[in-house]
């Protein structure tokens, strides 16, 4: 069994846990901005592939508390490195602080890189070479107050970045937030609307989650290929599995908005991400009721302007309230999931 942490944005940590939970087969912890759970090598497969609503999968490899950067130093230099780096490859430290200390995230992140070369020249008599653009292995570092987490980057970049997106809205909805919103509202191939929808993230995101479609057929990198714990035959063995969990069965979801430029940029984006065959396009104003006499709709999910997506603070009330009132008289009963700030 490993130790895993992922990265979640603040605030949803409860819905990426039930995430994680259905994933992994697993109790998770939550924590601020992460969820912590265990699980076998496959889980490092399954979370980066499947998990809809995480930044990062972490292998964890030390967390304690701290006085000083010395103590940080003695805790990364107890770990031993060589299950998670070659001495041919290369690796950085990325380092997040929170709270008042009187050194830097810089000097942090040093300080570990520092403990990394020495606990490897100990063990391996080979000193590790660091590069910190395009390093093999990503090493991160997170400071909350007295605390220090130290863990592997499995991941690479955030899991929000997919690559399908091909038309980016002004104020783009990150993928992995529309997502959360989707299992708030309990989203399981009912009916859905977004009638704000700009440029459909969060119609493409209930396609993906209709269809099972993994996140990998819209990502080809991920840092755990350079670890030595790499498995590439497990791998091959849980892609398999998600593949042949994949329909491609239609479902009525409605993406809808008033604005011709932003709806051809979400038909963009569902083409480039394959759901365009199970997404209604419709140019209308949200604001009227008669716009919604033809879609039964049973779940409504959406991302309303708002500050500078409204463009005037002022018009922000009357704009709610008749696109709110449309709604409700148009869907009374219903679910819906809405930002609000």
């Amino acid at each position: 069994m490993y130790k895993w942490f992922v990265t979640t944005s603040l605030g949803v940590e409860d819905i990426s846990g039930g995430e994680i939970a259905s994933i992994a087969n697993c109790n998770p912890v939550i924590d601020i901005g992460k969820v912590f759970f265990e699980g076998g090598l496959d889980v490092m497969y399954r979370v980066n592939y499947g998990a809809r609503t995480i930044n990062k999968l972490y292998l964890l490899l030390a967390r304690d508390r701290f006085k000083d950067l010395n103590d940080i130093y003695k805790v990364a230099k107890a770990i031993d490195y060589t299950p998670i780096l070659r001495p041919d490859k290369t690796f950085a430290v990325r380092c997040e602080r929170i709270g008042e200390h009187p050194y830097t995230s810089i000097d942090i992140a040093r300080a570990v890189g520092q403990a990394i070369i020495d606990s490897y020249m100990d063990s391996k008599g080979v000193r590790l070479r660091v590069n910190l653009d395009e390093p093999d292995v990503e090493i991160g570092v997170f400071v909350r107050f007295d605390e220090v987490l130290i863990g592997v980057n499995t991941t690479g970049y955030s899991l929000h970045r997919r690559k399908y997106r091909v038309y980016n809205h002004p104020v783009a909805l990150k993928p992995t937030l529309a997502s959360v919103m989707l299992r708030v509202g309990g989203y399981r191939g009912q009916p859905l609307l977004d009638p704000l929808c700009g440029g459909g993230t969060i119609p493409i995101e209930a396609s993906h989650l209709a269809r099972k479609y993994p996140i990998y057929m819209f990502r080809r990198e991920y840092l755990f290929t350079k670890l030595p714990l790499y498995d590439p035959d497990l791998d091959s063995r849980v892609k398999e599995e998600l593949l042949n969990a994949v329909n491609n069965d239609v479902y009525e979801i409605y993406c809808m908005d008033i604005s011709a430029t932003h709806l051809r940029g979400a038909m963009d984006n569902a083409k480039s991400a394959k759901v365009i065959d199970t997404i209604t396009f419709l140019l209308r104003d949200a604001a009227r009721r008669d716009n919604y006499r033809d879609i039964e709709a049973e779940l409504i999910v959406t991302n309303p302007p708002y500050g500078m997506r409204s463009h005037s603070l002022k018009k922000i009330e009357s704009f709610y309230r008749s696109v709110l009132t449309a709604l409700r008289d148009s869907y009374c009963g219903r679910e819906m999931v809405l930002i609000t700030a």
